[in-house]
């Protein structure tokens, strides 16, 4: 069965967050190994089986502690936690009744879990486990040992995995922004555009992108067999995708560190030139 993180939280104290950490745990391990809810639960509301389905195929949950997880208090300033029926207490409650690994995920600048004496007693036993902090001026990295953690402890795996390339060999400049925007002006379609490096997270790649459509699959197979003999004399390859009549392109020199340069230039332009041999012309009507 693939593995499942469970992301236990409160919105009242971390809702942003856990937004963030749900959006990039989809990004690095994949959508169908992460559940959170989002839909909220009344209050006086039943907590939900979907829920307690969700916790019973959990491989792991985390359970994301902020400033005011402990003292949130309801419109009668009664603590949350202190009631049977509070849902985050129920998450928690099912795990550790369940034996489920649980990981307490310390957000912002907590330092530490608040003191566990102040925990209702069946959740006292979170203290005995390893806490993570994901800081705000070091997410990134937290994020990225949260995901390790995840992939060697606990059977997940990373969707991306890191590209193998060969040693740089090439000598040029990236492009200056003033460069880059002369050079885009001759150039309708293409953008510049940033993404994560696939398995070397949180490094990003800078790339020129543009999406070519045709008339038919065939059409769009046609112009990718057209390109293949001037990305090789160019000794420049893209990274593309087709995706039934529509082709798009990224362009980037990866011996610079995955920048634009101008051999980014040079091949969007060539593709551009190939795009319009290709593409039907109108017909040319005859005088009457």
């Amino acid at each position: 069965m693939r593995p499942l993180v469970f992301i236990s939280y409160r919105r009242t104290d971390s809702q942003h967050a856990a937004l963030g950490i749900y959006a990039q745990l989809c990004a690095r391990i994949g959508t169908g190994s992460v559940f959170m809810d989002r839909s909220g639960i009344p209050p006086g509301g039943i907590w939900p089986e979907r829920l307690r389905d969700a916790i019973c195929r959990a491989t792991v949950v985390l359970a994301l502690i902020g400033p005011d997880w402990l003292k949130s208090a309801d419109e009668y300033g009664r603590r949350r936690l202190d009631n049977p029926d509070d849902w985050v207490r129920k998450e928690l409650s099912a795990a550790l009744d369940s034996s489920k690994p649980v990981i307490p995920i310390l957000m912002g600048d907590l330092p530490q879990l608040p003191p566990i004496q102040a925990f209702p007693e069946e959740l006292k036993a979170l203290g005995s486990y390893q806490a993570y902090s994901l800081r705000d001026d070091h997410w990134e990295s937290d994020i990225d040992s949260l995901v390790k953690s995840l992939v060697e402890g606990y059977r997940f795996k990373e969707v991306d995995q890191k590209v193998r390339l060969p040693q740089p060999e090439l000598r040029v400049e990236p492009l200056t922004q003033d460069q880059l925007d002369a050079a885009l002006a001759s150039l309708p379609g293409w953008e510049p555009v940033e993404s994560l490096m696939p398995g070397d997270y949180p490094r990003s790649r800078h790339e020129l992108r543009k999406a070519y459509v045709f008339k038919s699959f065939r059409a769009a197979i046609n112009f990718m067999n057209a390109a293949i003999d001037p990305i090789n004399q160019l000794q420049h390859h893209p990274r593309w995708e087709n995706q039934w009549r529509t082709v798009t392109v990224h362009f980037s020199t990866w011996d610079i560190g995955f920048q634009i340069s101008r051999l980014d230039i040079e091949m969007a332009k060539i593709l551009d030139d190939i795009y319009d041999q290709l593409r039907p012309q109108p017909a040319i009507r005859g005088s009457a």
